[in-house]
């Protein structure tokens, strides 16, 4: 049987590092435009759809060719509201409309080199294992949780983690490998999201992950990452 799988675009009016990022320009296209552009392209997102409470950044989405069905509650579109209840809303009221998901893809404006490749290959992922979710994560090449530090009061430090006996702590390439969630994409089963008290970042039981390079985790949350952005996009237009 095939599944139906809702591909929610995230993008929210108000963002404190970088004022509008979700409708500023990143090479001459707003930037929720960029993964837009990307995840249409998948063979396996059923329907995709612009979640957002912002009239403007709602209207730049239609006119890209963003279906927006509904307009997000104010108050899921705050600072404190979960990432979980924004896709439920999503979810319950596609329900309403008629089309009732086997999964929800969330989808992040905010990591615009995100590939096709990777959105199709978690959900080949998602579909292969059965498991609840599949996710994106990157290696940590700085600030390995090793050597990452809890500072105290009087400047005083301590691990972070309890670190493992007879482990290497200066030869980076000795350290087991460690990896962080990139916050690009989650998918998730649908009994995994209409379970009751779960939280924002409740994968279930069974979570899987696709590994991306350092460019696909790229994460844009303040002027820099913008103007690091801004470069990336301008190397990659100049290389094509």
């Amino acid at each position: 049987m095939e599944k139906k799988i809702l591909g929610v675009i995230l993008a929210r009016g108000g963002s404190k590092g970088v004022p509008r990022k979700n409708v500023r320009n990143l090479a001459g296209r707003p930037l929720i435009q960029h993964i837009f552009d990307t995840a249409k392209k998948s063979k396996y997102i059923t329907k995709l759809i612009l979640s957002t409470e912002d009239k403007e950044i709602a209207e730049i989405g239609r006119s890209i060719g963003l279906e927006v069905p509904f307009m997000r509650p104010s108050e899921l579109a705050t600072d404190s509201a979960t990432g979980i209840s924004v896709i439920r809303h999503a979810m319950n009221f596609m329900d309403g409309a008629g089309f009732r998901a086997d999964a929800v893809y969330s989808i992040q404006p905010t990591n615009p080199f995100t590939s096709i490749e990777t959105i199709d290959g978690a959900i080949r992922l998602w579909i292969e294992s059965g498991c609840d979710s599949v996710t994106t994560i990157t290696e940590v090449t700085c600030g390995h949780p090793y050597i990452t530090k809890r500072l105290k009061e009087n400047s005083t430090i301590e691990n972070f983690c309890t670190i493992p006996a007879r482990t290497s702590m200066h030869a980076r390439q000795a350290r087991e490998k460690a990896y962080y969630l990139t916050g690009a994409l989650y998918l998730r089963s649908r009994s995994l999201i209409e379970a009751e008290n779960m939280d924002s970042h409740y994968l279930g039981n069974d979570s899987r992950a696709v590994v991306v390079n350092e460019v696909e985790a790229m994460d844009i949350n303040t002027p820099f990452d913008f103007e690091l952005a801004e470069w990336m996009a301008d190397r990659r237009n100049r290389n094509q």
